[in-house]
């Protein structure tokens, strides 16, 4: 699926995508949750115009989607839309870290009329350094409180499955050792 990115979007100094994902290239492996050697942090790539066609393709759903409001931008919000989620009818959000964002109204509000619309909604946490994420379906935890409109209890559960990752997930290591051919 190739959606349009929309006009006047930009990544302002966000550089999430620089350091949650395993890159493993021919000219750049990278372990999971580390951020690349090449990345001036709140800046971008440094190699940009040598980047693996990996990091030139990836695009966040905070560039394709309209309804989000500028406090869903990664670097304010924290958490990070994994577009590539977006054929298999899921949304999957990456919660780089605990912000107030994630009880907020908009928050809530959003991922409970995408679950009414039956889209799938993962919650993704970030492991460790060089281990790959957890994730956590959420529309069957979610049912109840979206239908009754609960933003108290729909919260709670955010809170209950976000803490629930962090405390009885085994982080798996991604095995990937830092190496880069890049100029």
């Amino acid at each position: 699926m190739s959606l349009p990115v929309i006009e006047g979007r930009s990544c302002e100094g966000c550089t999430a995508c620089c350091e949650f994902p395993p890159i493993r290239t021919e000219k750049l492996q990278k372990p999971a949750n580390t951020l690349c050697p090449h990345c001036a942090e709140g800046q971008g790539c440094t190699v940009y115009d040598v980047r693996p066609d990996v990091c030139r393709g990836f695009y966040c759903g905070w560039f394709f989607l309209p309804e989000l409001t500028p406090d869903w931008h990664p670097a304010e919000s924290g958490v990070v839309i994994r577009s590539e989620h977006f054929e298999e009818n899921t949304i999957t959000l990456l919660i780089l870290r605990l912000s107030g964002f994630l009880v907020s109204e908009n928050f809530a509000g959003m991922i409970g009329a995408w679950v009414e619309q039956g889209v799938g909604v993962e919650f993704e946490r970030v492991g460790p350094p060089g281990h790959l994420p957890a994730k956590m379906r959420m529309n069957e935890l979610l049912e109840d409180a979206v239908a009754a409109r609960d933003l108290r209890a729909m919260q709670t559960m955010f809170a209950w499955a976000l803490a629930h990752i962090d405390k009885t997930h085994t982080w798996e290591p991604d095995d990937t050792v830092l190496r880069s051919a890049l100029a």
